[in-house]
């Protein structure tokens, strides 16, 4: 049996790490840089890796641009129910400012694709943004990413 995804799957799973590459850029510069830009400029790094042979993304598929696209400017359009929805999560002895930009990027990459496609099942969205956080966080953090992706998509999505 072979057990290698599927190239379309592997292609969406790049899309939602581009997503969070982006959104973690965007975190960085503060917003300055306009989000088309942003998005387009990592999308052209992972191509110059692709021909360059560099090997610094986990996956040899490319992401598919437009679901890329679409998460990353969902997330940018829901900003403030995203935002209110994470801090929600948050336990009352902690902070937001303690939490790493990686992690934030992709619960809010997380939200942002379940906001723009809200039939998209529950636990697709908790295995592939708990894969794409693993590539961006380390183990002590992706056991709360993986219980905050369940929280968060309660929040946004309720199940019907």
């Amino acid at each position: 049996m072979n057990t290698t995804p599927r190239t379309s799957l592997m292609r969406k799973r790049a899309s939602r790490l581009a997503a969070a590459q982006a959104l973690y850029a965007r975190a960085l510069t503060h917003g300055k840089t306009k989000p088309e830009k942003l998005i387009a400029q990592v999308l052209q790094s992972w191509k110059d890796s692709k021909t360059s042979d560099a090997a610094d993304l986990p996956y040899d598929t490319q992401p598919e641009a437009a679901l890329a696209n679409k998460i990353f400017l969902s997330t940018i359009e829901k900003t403030e129910r995203i935002e209110a929805a994470i801090d929600d999560l948050i336990l009352p002895q902690w902070k937001k400012s303690r939490m790493s930009l990686p992690l934030l990027s992709v619960l809010r990459a997380c939200a942002g694709e379940a906001l723009a496609f809200p039939g998209r099942p529950r636990g697709m969205l908790v295995e592939e943004y708990t894969e794409v956080a693993s590539q961006l966080i380390g183990d002590d953090e992706l056991q709360y990413a993986h219980k905050s992706f369940n929280l968060l998509l309660d929040a946004l999505v309720p199940a019907s």
